[in-house]
């Protein structure tokens, strides 16, 4: 073999060897691509998977967490129930004279029994419930007007301060109201009183000045929204509590606690 036939072998060795190596070459990029494609997929798929499990748990847990707040409406609804029934019952067993529960203010040593009426008898023993004139009993839609001597029951009322709770504890529930005015009126300063009014409060009043022994047509007035209302009136703190009460017509002058 001539020299030129030689050089001309030589030179089709090296393309073969160099077109082999490119078929390598391309083939391994093929394969490397091809595992690359499968890899991504595969994440892609994981995550297509862990995302819908995500979804799925979101969607559980957002079911779980309304049907709680379903059954806990429900149960609320079924208190609320048992709270009227329970006061409306109390309500239609009480009579005059009779002992209501207690009542006391923070901030203040007024602390004693609770009873539906406002005469002397009552007075003697605690702090008195009217029962007349539109008023209402504790809990109720309306007003909640409670004296008692300014000598005894409630020597510190001029101690209670804008802010503070009343609590009236009842057998149909613990009602709190909390105090925003205080006032010296008249016995005869009857649109001061509320009486007759369709919103829940409470006014606690006393004979002023305070310690006072003889008459008086002065009154200290302490005047108290409820905390907490609905349709029914004010909403009571235990599984008890109060229905609307009927109003009637209001007398000439403040209620004689002194």
């Amino acid at each position: 073999m001539s020299k030129a036939q030689q050089t001309r072998l030589k030179r089709r060795l090296l393309l073969c060897g160099l077109a082999l190596v490119v078929s390598v070459a391309a083939a391994i990029l093929l394969v490397v691509s091809a595992n690359a494609k499968r890899a991504r997929l595969q994440a892609e798929s994981e995550a297509a998977a862990s995302a819908a499990q995500a979804a799925a748990e979101s969607e559980a847990a957002a079911r779980e967490a309304a049907e709680a707040a379903a059954r806990a409406e429900e149960e609320a609804k079924q208190k609320r129930a048992n709270q009227v029934a329970a006061a409306s019952e109390a309500h239609e067993n009480t009579r005059y004279g009779d002992k209501l529960g207690r009542i006391w203010v923070e901030g203040t040593n007024v602390d004693c029994d609770l009873y539906l009426g406002d005469s002397e008898t009552q007075f003697s023993r605690g702090a008195g419930c009217h029962a007349e004139d539109g008023c209402v009993l504790p809990g109720e839609n309306g007003t909640v007007f409670i004296g008692a001597h300014t000598g005894t029951y409630f020597s510190d009322l001029g101690s209670c301060e804008i802010g503070a709770i009343i609590h009236l504890e009842t057998t149909w529930g613990d009602f709190a109201y909390k105090i925003t005015d205080m006032q010296v009126i008249l016995e005869t300063d009857i649109d001061k009183v509320r009486w007759g009014a369709e919103e829940p409060s409470c006014i606690l009043y006393t004979c002023y000045p305070f310690g006072i022994l003889t008459h008086t047509t002065q009154r200290y007035a302490v005047y108290a929204d409820p905390v907490e209302t609905d349709e029914y009136g004010v909403v009571a703190d235990v599984d008890t509590g109060a229905t609307n009460a009927s109003s009637a017509a209001a007398s000439n002058s403040v209620s004689t606690a002194g």
